[in-house]
């Protein structure tokens, strides 16, 4: 038996098919949740204890977002993007400080807004996002994975 096999999760309501609207498997869950877990690469969120991870395998980076039971791991929700993330370029956002409310677990340190670049199909952009402060690891939210990322990587593509 492989690690993945070994991963029982169970999905929220209507989860399944988001998922499959969104071409992610559940093998990319347990993939995401392998990695994030093993190596202590997720955020915290300070006020449900819910954790968010990413892992990016090759063009796509998947998010998973989930809460810890006994012997599962409880899928609050599951997003993409095809955006790459240049980490450890930070630099600090132009706007007011702001609590976000998640925390990086591999430093135990608060995320804070940054100003961090991304790349897509040979263009770069700089946006304000949470990140670590200490390892400079990048949270992607839902809201900007589906809404502004996905908007510019389809517009570009249309290019």
């Amino acid at each position: 038996m492989n690690r993945l096999d070994a991963i029982q999760i169970h999905l929220e309501p209507g989860l399944r098919a988001l998922m499959e609207a969104r071409g992610i498997t559940e093998e990319d869950v347990c993939r995401v949740l392998t990695f994030a877990e093993g190596e202590r690469r997720f955020y915290t969120q300070k006020v449900t204890d819910h954790r968010l991870a990413s892992f990016t395998p090759a063009k796509v980076t998947y998010w998973v977002e989930y809460g810890l039971k006994v012997d599962d791991y409880e899928i609050r929700s599951v997003y993409s993007h095809r955006m790459k993330i240049l980490e450890g370029f930070n630099m600090p956002s132009k706007k007011e400080p702001e609590e976000i409310g998640w925390l990086c677990a591999k430093c135990d340190l608060p995320l804070e807004l940054a100003a961090v670049k991304l790349t897509y199909l040979d263009e770069t952009f700089v946006v304000d996002l949470p990140a670590c402060p200490s390892c400079q690891r990048v949270l992607v939210s839902e809201e900007n994975a589906v809404g502004k990322m996905a908007l510019a990587e389809q517009m570009l593509e249309d290019k």
